[in-house]
C-alpha cells in the first residue's frame, strides 16, 4: 500500500512540476514565435502528462482512505472517502488540488487557448495545496503558517527548474538556427537569470523546511526518513552542480567548440531531468514518514 501511494504521490508531483516549469517558462522567454514554437513540439506530450497526472491524484483520496482503514476496500467504501474527504486536513487539500487538476485538464484541452501565462497561473495554483499536506500540518500556530508557505515556495521553485529544463533545450535547438539564434539567445538569458533565482529559493528554502522538521527531536542518523532525506540532498545538489557545469563551463565552448559544447548541455540537462525525477520519486516516499 505504502508504495502505491508514494508512486502515485510521484506522479502527481512529476507532472504537475513539468506542467508548471514549461508553462511558466514559455511565458517568460520574451518571444511569442519561439514559444509557440517549442510549445507545438511538446503539446501533444503536455496533454499525455496532464491526463496521467490527474489520474494520479484521482487515486491519492482512494490510497489515504486505504491507508487510514488498513483495508484496500476503503478505497471503495463511499462512506469512508467521504469522511476522509470532508473531516481530515488531508482530504480538504486533495478536494482543492482535484479541482485544480481539473483547471489544469481544462486549460490543455485540444482547441483551448495556447496562453502560456494562463497555464503558468493554473499549474502553479496546482502545486499550492501540496503545500497543505506535507509534514506542516503537523505543527500548529504560526510555525504551521509559516512551514506551509515555506513548502509552497519550495514546490514552486523546484517545478519551475525542473520544470523548464525541456523548454531550454527546445530554446537551444532552435539557437542552432541561425534565423533565430537572436531571439533564442535572448530566451535562453532568461532561462539563466529566472533559473539562478530558482535554485536560489528552492536551497533556501529546503535547509528552512530540513531545519523546521528535523529540529524538534534533532538528528538521529539510524532513522530511515534522515537517510533518505540526505539522499534527496546529496541529488539536489547533483543537479546543481549540472546546472553550474552548463552555465559557466559549456556555454562559454559554444564560440568556439560548438558541437562539443551543445552535446555536453544536452547531456547535463537531460542528467538533471533524470535526477529531477529521483528526487521527486523520494519525495513521495518521504511524505509518508515519521520524521526521526
Amino acid at each position: 500500500m505504502l508504495t502505491a501511494f508514494a508512486l502515485c504521490r510521484f506522479l502527481g508531483y512529476l507532472t504537475s512540476v513539468l506542467l508548471f516549469g514549461v508553462s511558466a517558462m514559455l511565458a517568460l522567454s520574451g518571444s511569442h514565435s519561439l514559444s509557440l514554437s517549442v510549445e507545438s513540439a511538446l503539446r501533444r506530450l503536455l496533454r499525455c502528462v496532464a491526463i496521467v497526472g490527474a489520474l494520479a491524484v484521482f487515486c491519492l483520496l482512494p490510497l489515504q482512505s486505504a491507508s487510514i482503514a488498513d483495508d484496500w476496500r476503503a478505497m471503495v467504501d463511499a462512506g469512508m472517502l467521504s469522511t476522509v474527504a470532508s473531516q481530515t486536513r488531508y482530504g480538504q487539500a486533495w478536494c482543492l488540488r482535484a479541482l485544480a487538476v481539473l483547471l489544469v485538464l481544462i486549460v490543455f484541452l485540444p482547441g483551448r487557448s495556447d496562453n502560456a501565462r494562463l497555464r503558468a497561473v493554473v499549474t502553479g495554483i496546482a502545486l499550492v495545496p501540496l503545500g497543505l499536506t506535507g509534514h506542516a500540518a503537523m505543527q500548529s500556530g504560526w510555525i504551521e503558517v509559516a512551514h506551509a508557505a515555506n513548502d509552497v515556495l519550495h514546490g514552486l521553485a523546484a517545478g519551475f527548474w525542473l520544470g523548464s529544463l525541456p523548454v531550454f533545450l527546445g530554446f537551444l535547438r532552435l539557437w542552432q538556427e541561425p534565423a533565430r539564434r537572436k531571439e533564442a539567445t535572448r530566451a535562453l538569458m532568461r532561462f539563466s537569470t529566472a533559473g539562478h533565482m530558482a535554485v536560489a529559493v528552492l536551497l533556501l528554502s529546503g535547509a528552512l523546511n530540513a531545519w523546521m522538521i528535523l529540529s524538534p527531536a534533532g538528528l538521529d542518523i539510524k532513522s530511515t526518513y534522515l537517510q533518505l532525506l540526505m539522499i534527496k540532498v546529496a541529488l539536489a545538489l547533483a543537479m546543481v552542480a549540472l546546472a553550474v557545469i552548463n552555465r559557466y563551463r559549456w556555454i562559454h565552448c559554444l564560440r568556439g567548440r560548438r558541437e562539443l559544447a551543445l552535446c555536453r548541455i544536452r547531456r547535463n540537462t537531460v542528467l538533471e531531468l533524470w535526477v529531477g525525477g529521483a528526487v521527486l520519486l523520494l519525495v513521495g516516499f518521504l511524505g509518508l514518514l515519521s520524521p526521526p
